[in-house]
């Protein structure tokens, strides 16, 4: 092959891409991209072949190397502007496109585009003088067989590019799962047996005969069954049919609704506690806990979901004064209790520096027992709500201003509980 003629071997190279000549050349060593015979098959498919796209390398120039980089840059220009001249569809409007379109990966065309520009940029430093290109070789004194391979060699982003609407049945993966950077794109027929010329990795499916996989539509139909059901089995098991849990569950406002009266909007504009007055001589009171709300989100995040991150048991020590056994109520609950939103608790406990380590959500009396008895907890810490106003189940501790949990009291179980 050594032997043919350089107008043969220029036909030859015409026939092939650049990768394709960088094989044959590491092959067959009398075929090395060095030989006079390589460079000058090499400067008539770049300046005949690609003139249109690569007017600035005229033949009668040397300045510009006779390699395969240049050769691939030349490719690339081509590609470059069959991609600026078609546009590619979205797959959304497959009606409105030619049955011999083809479907292909919407981030290839991304990923190639700016491939394109990066070899545009290396073949425009040879629109320089040559007095430019001697004072650029001398200063870099560049390998250039070494920048050849490191560009000319196939990138494995772009070929996990072009196969990211390709399933592991080497089929068109469904459209369901088509989704970020697995987006198809519909280009005609014409520019892609041209691209795939030069992009082998490209893959691409006719759009007149091309339908998802069926494989992976029945796998994701099983395994969407499938987590329906335990999400369905975990759903059953947390709330087991109760109300209370329910609407534990559904609440977002971090309190039951039953807690304050209704706002008489006549009246004052604090939010006041429902009244439990006694009925008969006999006190009728409501009994409320404090459940940390970040346990809380995780717990309904758990019961709505298939993971297996359980909440694990109530921790809430800092609740609790273990030197002397009292509770330690957060200021921002009391401001709460006292009839102030929730909102104006929190913003001024931040004022006077104040702010909890961590927000508490208030629940029933049935809401705490159903917890407890699933997920248990280090303390109980409540309080009653008798004729309008609250009292804690534990005396307050007026010595301590935070909670000492830890250490081996905090396994001692509440006394209340």
């Amino acid at each position: 092959m050594e032997h043919l003629p350089d107008g043969l071997l220029a036909q030859l190279f015409a026939l092939l891409s650049a990768r394709d000549v960088l094989q044959l050349s590491s092959t067959c060593r009398a075929l090395s991209v060095s030989s006079l015979c390589v460079q000058q098959a090499l400067q008539r498919v770049i300046t005949r072949q690609f003139g249109d796209v690569a007017s600035f390398l005229p033949a009668a120039s040397d300045h510009w190397p006779r390699s395969l980089a240049v050769l691939r840059g030349a490719e690339m220009l081509r590609i470059k502007e069959l991609l600026a001249r078609s546009s590619a569809h979205s797959f959304e409007d497959a009606a409105l496109c030619a049955p011999s379109s083809v479907v292909v990966s919407r981030a290839w065309l991304g990923a190639y585009k700016k491939r394109c520009q990066a070899f545009e940029q290396y073949l425009l430093q040879f629109r320089r003088t040559k007095r430019q290109q001697r004072r650029q070789n001398a200063a870099k004194k560049r390998d250039v067989v070494g920048v050849e391979k490191l560009k000319i060699a196939a990138n494995s982003s772009l070929r996990e590019a072009g196969a990211m609407i390709v399933c592991a049945h080497d089929a068109l993966l469904p459209a369901a799962q088509c989704v970020g950077r697995s987006r198809r794109a519909i280009v005609s027929g014409d520019v892609f047996r041209e691209i795939a010329v030069y992009a082998p990795e490209l893959r691409g499916f006719a759009l007149r005969s091309c339908c998802d996989c069926t494989t992976c539509v029945l796998e994701q139909e099983a395994r969407e069954l499938e987590a329906e059901e335990k999400k369905r089995a975990r759903f059953d098991g947390e709330i087991a049919g109760s109300e209370v849990m329910l609407e534990l569950l559904q609440r977002k406002n971090g309190y039951p609704n039953g807690l304050f009266s209704p706002v008489d909007t006549a009246g004052s504009r604090q939010q006041q506690l429902a009244p439990h007055l006694s009925v008969n001589g006999r006190s009728k009171y409501a009994t409320y806990f404090l459940v940390p709300k970040k346990w809380l989100n995780k717990w309904r995040k758990f019961v709505r979901s298939q993971g297996d991150d359980a909440p694990g048991p109530v921790l809430n020590a800092e609740l609790v004064c273990l030197s002397h056994q009292k509770t330690i109520v957060p200021p921002y609950i009391s401001m709460f209790l006292s009839g102030f939103s929730l909102d104006q608790s929190l913003r001024a406990t931040q004022a006077i520096g104040t702010s909890p380590a961590r927000q508490y959500e208030i629940v029933t009396f049935g809401e705490w027992e159903a917890l407890y008895d699933r997920y248990c907890a280090e303390f109980a810490v409540g309080f009653d709500v008798i004729n309008g106003a609250y009292h804690w189940r534990t005396q307050e501790c007026q010595i301590c201003n935070y909670g000492m949990g830890g250490g081996p009291s905090s396994n001692q179980p509440n006394s209340r509980r």
